[in-house]
């Protein structure tokens, strides 16, 4: 096998920055994924408030 050529390179390199074919998934993956690490972010920051406001709110519930 002889090794490929510069011309060869060059024009796989210009065929691929050409093909689009995955583009719109890959932007969905990192738009969901943004989401997901904003969701976690938030409840972990807002995570205890919450709870203890549920905790309250149980115990009033519960309570006779």
């Amino acid at each position: 096998m002889s090794a490929p050529t510069k011309k060869a390179d060059k024009a796989t390199l210009r065929s691929l920055s050409k093909d689009v074919r995955g583009a719109v998934s890959t932007e969905y993956l990192v738009l969901v994924g943004t989401v997901g690490l904003g969701m976690a972010f938030a409840l972990f920051a807002l995570g205890p408030g919450l709870v203890a406001s549920y905790e309250v709110t149980r115990r009033l519930v519960a309570a006779p």
